[in-house]
């Protein structure tokens, strides 16, 4: 009972909480629970007042006391809109304890059919985003001598998956960035964890997910592609209830010296183990071709 009631009552240095990327997914779910834990949260989306409207109005209506979140009007593409949403909270609150990275979709597809523009967006949002929103809040945590910044990554960060392999780079980007900022971090008690979930069944796989092009029109590529595509939500109902992702993430807030990588569901858990375990990438390939189906994907050119 100690221990729930701990868990429970936020850390007086990480009550102030910006997320981004909150009308769906992980954000609002994770906005949400830490809402109704105490924490004052500044939940962002794009377009509160447009598109967006209704998802704001529900993350609003989805907490009983009103003043522990506010949704904010934040595009991570724009330095204006990411310079107003943070400074109008410190303004309000005079600090930002902790920033959580998770605005982001994904681009599916065979490498060799990618467009620029198309790449361009995936890191723009992707990884840009995430250094946006850093660059904007690191100032007010070096200030105070305290903060936490929480980057929701992939378990594709820790290999390269066929048919995701713009996603996949932009999240091994985004583990990179952050080992680095763990570094540069600890000069002024700024932590940094990465949480690596992997097919959580949210709108990251509908309305998030974008392809390179359509399965039928990429050749030899048309087999694989097309069965990650189909088989999709039966992936993402196996990896579990996405609800465990806004819980990993209010258990790192919780720990005083949060762990650095932070693998989530038993298919990420899975990965982390066999990644170690593994001689070399092609072996886990092979497993992953036959996790997958992907028999075409691996059949010699005759």
């Amino acid at each position: 009972m100690l221990l729930k009631l701990i868990e429970m009552t936020p850390r007086k240095d990480r009550k102030i909480v910006l997320i981004t990327g909150c009308s769906s997914g992980f954000g609002f779910l994770t906005a949400k629970l830490l809402a109704s834990k105490g924490y004052k949260v500044y939940a962002t989306m794009r377009d509160v007042d447009g598109r967006n409207k209704q998802k704001r109005e529900e993350l609003e209506a989805s907490v009983a006391d009103k003043s522990t979140l506010k949704v904010l009007d934040c595009n991570v593409l724009d330095e204006a809109s990411i310079k107003a949403a943070v400074t109008k909270i410190i303004e309000i609150e005079s600090c930002i304890d902790v920033l959580i990275n998770n605005a982001g979709y994904a681009l599916y597809g065979p490498i060799e059919f990618g467009k620029d523009d198309d790449i361009r967006k995936e890191f723009e949002t992707d990884v840009l985003g995430y250094l946006r929103m850093i660059k904007a809040v690191l100032p007010h945590m070096r200030k105070q001598r305290s903060g936490l910044v929480i980057n929701v990554g992939s378990m594709m960060s820790y290999f390269g998956v066929p048919q995701c392999g713009y996603y996949s780079a932009a999240k091994f980007a985004v583990r990179g960035l952050s080992e680095a900022l763990l570094g540069e971090g600890y000069l002024f008690n700024i932590k940094v964890s990465v949480i690596t979930p992997i097919g959580f069944s949210t709108d990251f796989l509908h309305r998030s997910l974008q392809v390179v092009t359509e399965p039928e029109k990429s050749g030899e590529y048309k087999v694989p592609f097309k069965d990650i595509i189909d088989h999709i939500d039966n992936f993402g109902t196996k990896s579990g209830d996405p609800a465990s992702v806004a819980k990993k993430i209010a258990w790192i807030l919780g720990k005083k010296n949060p762990p650095f990588l932070v693998p989530v569901g038993k298919f990420a858990r899975a990965g982390s183990f066999l990644i170690k375990m593994l001689p070399n990438p092609m072996t886990f390939q092979r497993i992953t071709a036959k996790l997958y189906d992907f028999k075409e994907q691996f059949k010699k050119v005759e």
